[in-house]
């Protein structure tokens, strides 16, 4: 007589259909971009290379090094010093008066702002051609390709801590020791470096299919350098409404003034141009990420 073993009832836990996981839940292209997020962050190594060699090949074989990046935006403010002081003898230019009634040097006041614009257009500029001149990279090994116009930002990003010390160093000894109002300067910081990864983004990728882009960016760049307020304060293009609108729906604006508010003038930033530049950043961010990423599998094939 032979035995059997007596039947086991097993229970399966089913997900009623109706009822998707978390994961499935979101949309694929949501899906997509986490993944690249975690994919950089694991990669970070490769991008601090990546932002060495930058720093290396962008001062490789002269003679003062990485002090050219303090050096060519010093020559810029004395160029503009000397044609704004003493060829069309402008008055010196101020959004706000400091607390302290310390008048503020023109070389000072434009310094201020044009390091941060020189973060977001060094950016740019540099990242049009970041995917198009890895080609080499893109055929050999696989990494997250959105590393490329990030090094671009990262290597600005360290140009400018460089620029921020002098000028600090420049504040306290011509007008002043900043106040704590400088403690909102990481948090403007930030938004232009969101910002300008968003437009690094853009950029990189449109370039593999269009490489006019990068003929094209030069011109943009100089007439958006002109429609924000480095050189001259908002208070000389507020008679007209019209051009102060426009000049306020510029994203560059509100960095420039908010980060010349808490350097030099020991004011707090202006939140509502501030507000609106977070908006537009993690708009542009988003816009970038997702152009980049539906592009990238035909990088390699294309460059």
């Amino acid at each position: 007589m032979t035995g059997s073993l007596p039947a086991v009832a097993t229970t399966r836990l089913s997900v009623p259909p109706d009822v998707a996981r978390p994961e499935q839940s979101r949309p694929r292209h949501v899906r997509r971009l986490g993944k690249d997020a975690r994919e950089l962050i694991q990669a970070r190594e490769l991008t601090l290379n990546l932002v060495r060699r930058d720093l290396k090949v962008r001062h490789r074989g002269s003679f003062l090094g990485m002090l050219w990046s303090l050096t060519n935006p010093l020559l810029v403010v004395g160029l503009y010093y000397v044609i704004f002081t003493y060829i069309l003898q402008t008055r010196p230019a101020s959004d706000l008066p400091r607390p302290d009634g310390q008048p503020v040097p023109f070389a000072v006041y434009f310094f201020s702002g044009y390091i941060v614009w020189n973060l977001f257009a060094n950016s740019a500029a540099e990242a049009t051609n970041s995917v198009i001149g890895s080609g080499y990279l893109l055929r050999k090994v696989y990494f997250p390709r959105a590393i490329l116009p990030l090094s671009t930002v990262l290597s600005a990003t360290v140009t400018f801590a460089f620029e921020l010390a002098v000028l600090v160093i420049v504040v306290a000894a011509t007008v002043g020791a900043p106040s704590l109002q400088i403690l909102w300067a990481p948090v403007i910081v930030a938004v232009a470096v969101v910002l300008s990864y968003g437009m690094a983004l853009l950029l990189s990728a449109l370039t593999v299919f269009l490489r006019d882009v990068g003929h094209f960016i030069a011109v943009l760049l100089q007439m958006w350098f002109w429609s924000t307020p480095v050189v001259y304060s908002l208070q000389f293009v507020a008679k007209n409404e019209q051009i102060l609108r426009l000049v306020k729906l510029n994203p560059m604006t509100g960095l420039v003034v908010s980060f010349r508010n808490v350097v030099v003038l020991n004011r707090p930033p202006s939140l509502t141009l501030l507000a609106y530049d977070i908006g537009v950043a993690l708009v542009l961010l988003a816009v970038g990420a997702a152009v980049f990423q539906r592009w990238q599998r035909l990088f390699a094939e294309i460059v």
